[in-house]
């Protein structure tokens, strides 16, 4: 009797949070395609594991690192996709992080005399320290992230980065076992061993992490209390922007607005964070929406001049914030139509 490969149940799981993750519609969908593509590359590697290991499928072990290669620049594009408020910035993204990919499955394919985990572990090295390079970000960089959920998204990092530092040693016991020994069946049992402790460890996070992303309407989004220095900054920050209506700059940061205000720019995140449970970005947005509004009921302008004139630079961002924030699209919004 065959017994069904611990690396398959490992699939199947890793497949079952990938498919639960497309689902949830709350989180944009370059972060929700990059993060699934993270987690199905998981499950292909696993997949091959069992293979190779219960079948002595030698074709799974030259399909394996092709896979595994995109494993890291995978989960960097996801968690990058987060911060980007461009909805084409992704496009760029991708094709600039395909380049190098590209070219090492190339070179995989080749007849280049260099093992295959030589270039498994240099990409997966890049990307490791392209992933770590997001901790410094906060709640205003993570646009897509609620902050009452910005502890939990650093802990996804942090558990990335860990399996991303299980790949590059298991990648680097791999190329010493060859260079050293040759033992086939060292190699065996090391080359995508990383990929199955990834998707034990990381499953459930991976599922669970999406749905804090975004808050529940009327839920308790922010542990800390606004204090009265809060309300008194946020009432400043509000008649600044109705007054001088500087959310229709596209080029808005929050920088600039405590330079104005003549304030620390930590005294007007929090007081955005704590009073409304979201970040400078969407604080902005609901502002750009509302003046969009107001165009679409009082004038008979594009819609294209619209989402210019309320200080959005991309029709995909528009759109999405606008359907975000009224449940409606802008054309949708103009005719007077119910989403349906």
């Amino acid at each position: 009797m065959t017994s069904l490969p611990l690396a398959w149940i490992v699939s199947v799981l890793t497949s079952i949070a990938a498919f639960a993750l497309s689902q949830d519609t709350r989180i944009p969908f370059p972060a929700r395609f990059f993060l699934c593509a993270f987690l199905l590359t998981l499950a292909a590697i696993g997949l091959l594991l069992g293979l190779r290991l219960s079948f002595s499928a030698t074709w799974a072990a030259q399909l394996q690192p092709l896979i595994a290669v995109m494993v890291a620049p995978s989960a960097y594009l996801g968690f990058s996709a987060l911060t980007q408020n461009d909805g084409t910035e992704w496009q760029k993204s991708l094709l600039v992080n395909g380049v190098p990919v590209g070219l090492a499955q190339i070179a995989i394919i080749s007849d280049i005399p260099a093992s295959a985990d030589v270039f498994v572990l240099s990409i997966t090295s890049l990307y490791l320290f392209r992933v770590a390079r997001l901790l410094p970000c906060n709640s205003d960089d993570f646009f897509h992230v609620a902050p009452h959920a910005l502890r939990i998204l650093r802990a996804a990092v942090y558990a990335t980065i860990f399996l991303l530092g299980m790949m590059v040693a298991s990648d680097i016991l791999i190329v010493a076992a060859s260079v050293l020994s040759g033992d086939a069946f060292v190699l065996r049992f090391l080359t995508g061993i990383s990929g199955v402790f990834t998707a034990f460890i990381f499953v459930v996070a991976l599922v669970g992490a999406p749905m804090l992303l975004r808050p529940a309407k009327g839920s308790a989004i922010n542990s800390e209390d606004p204090t009265d220095s809060d309300r008194a900054m946020m009432a400043t920050l509000d008649a600044f922007m109705n007054d001088k209506h500087v959310y229709t700059d596209s080029n808005l940061t929050l920088a600039r607005v405590a330079r104005r205000l003549s304030v620390p720019v930590r005294d007007v995140s929090t007081a955005i964070n704590r009073i409304t449970g979201e970040n400078f970005s969407r604080y902005i947005n609901g502002f750009r929406v509302r003046h969009a509004q107001d165009a679409l009921r009082g004038t008979e302008l594009p819609i294209t001049e619209v989402m210019f004139d309320a200080g959005f630079v991309s029709k995909s961002s528009f759109n999405t914030e606008f359907r975000r924030i009224t449940g409606r699209t802008p054309s949708q919004f103009r005719s007077g139509r119910e989403d349906t």
